[in-house]
């Protein structure tokens, strides 16, 4: 297993990046400044609201995060889980570790313990696996890129995405969780997606879901080999 979560290594998820929701820009920022200090970044999925790297128009409009991300790169080891709302990214991101949905669990090593990490969106039925092998389609994205005249569609798909909510508690996240750590083999489960920012420990199972950096404000910091929620502000 040749990927061990580092000391002071930081976990970000769920920043949903646009004009309104600036977080993780503002975040990529300090930790460029040194402000916040890490060699080692996990992105754990829907870093942006929206992208794929087919949309010339998503990826112009995010170009700075995008090249911030870049420059980060070159100096610390960042590993990148897409989620369902970006995708397609190992182009757009040639020194970073992009792993698609299908690569999804990886695995890796916090201290003398196994991990496994995915964005959180395994392991729900077939329909929605089959959705998801449609959206990432290359050559539908290229397609649809081809017709997007004046940006008519993503300007649709990006107002649609402005307005929506997506910061909710959900109820009994805790029986969620539990039935979610049977799907997996390592002792630690790492996800994204569920915007919760809970820990659980089921028997010898740790589930820990990231928090949603835009709703709580708030990433999460390895120290001692404990992972640990921390304010963004």
């Amino acid at each position: 297993m040749s990927l061990n979560i580092q000391e002071n290594a930081i976990f970000i998820a769920d920043s949903h990046f646009n004009e309104k929701r600036v977080e993780f820009l503002e975040i990529l920022k300090k930790i460029h400044s040194s402000q916040i200090k890490t060699k080692q970044i996990f992105l754990m999925g829907d870093m942006f609201d929206f992208i794929c790297s087919q949309s010339r128009f998503f990826v112009k409009k995010n170009s700075e995060v995008i090249q911030l991300l870049n420059v980060l790169s070159q100096n610390i080891e960042i590993i990148y889980l897409e989620g369902n709302h970006d995708y397609n990214l190992k182009k757009l991101f040639p020194l970073i570790k992009v792993y698609s949905r299908q690569e999804q669990p990886i695995t890796a090593k916090l201290g003398s313990k196994s991990v496994a990490l995915s964005h959180g969106d395994l392991f729900v039925n077939g329909s929605y696996d089959m959705y998801c092998r449609i959206i990432r389609n290359k050559t539908l994205l290229t397609f649809l890129n081809l017709i997007d005249f004046g940006s008519w569609l993503t300007k649709k798909i990006n107002n649609a995405l402005l307005i929506k909510d997506i910061c909710h508690t959900i109820d009994d996240f805790e029986n969620l969780a539990q039935r979610r750590v049977l799907n997996y083999e390592q002792e630690i489960v790492i996800e994204g997606h569920f915007h919760q920012g809970k820990q659980y420990l089921f028997d010898n199972k740790r589930y820990i879901n990231i928090p949603s950096l835009t709703c709580s404000k708030e990433y999460s910091i390895v120290k001692n080999n404990i992972i640990s929620n921390i304010s963004f502000y």
